[in-house]
């Protein structure tokens, strides 16, 4: 079994679109309107891996109102957090958790939250 995606449902695609192609260098990978479920899904790909994230926009408000968002944190792996940190708050991003470094010392660790509310978490591996 591999990981394929993560999904978060948006109240407003183009914003979210932003934020992860600017911020994470994720490009538009696939743009599809599901017209039998009045949904609007955009996947971005990262594009040293497979990784990708779905974004789901409801056209109707029944459906969106519906869905309770449980969803954790994405986590992305980075070789220099203060670099990217410095490049992600130049896109006017705001840290919850400025750079901190794990209680053994191995990892430096940042939190920040997307336009929709979701956590996420970057690591910088130290060992």
């Amino acid at each position: 079994m591999k990981f394929i995606h993560s999904a978060i449902r948006t109240g407003n695609l183009n914003k979210s679109i932003d934020f992860y192609v600017k911020v994470f260098g994720l490009t538009v990978r696939e743009k599809r309107y599901i017209e039998a479920h009045r949904t609007t899904l955009v996947f971005l790909k990262d594009t040293t891996t497979d990784f990708e994230i779905e974004l789901i926009a409801e056209d109707n408000p029944k459906l969106l109102a519906q869905c309770e968002n449980s969803f954790a944190h994405f986590a992305f792996m980075t070789d220099d957090i203060d670099r990217d940190v410095k490049s992600i708050k130049e896109n006017g991003v705001t840290f919850s958790k400025e750079p901190f470094y794990s209680m053994d010392k191995s990892m430096k660790i940042a939190f920040l939250n997307d336009p929709n509310g979701i956590m996420i978490e970057l690591i910088e591996y130290l060992l």
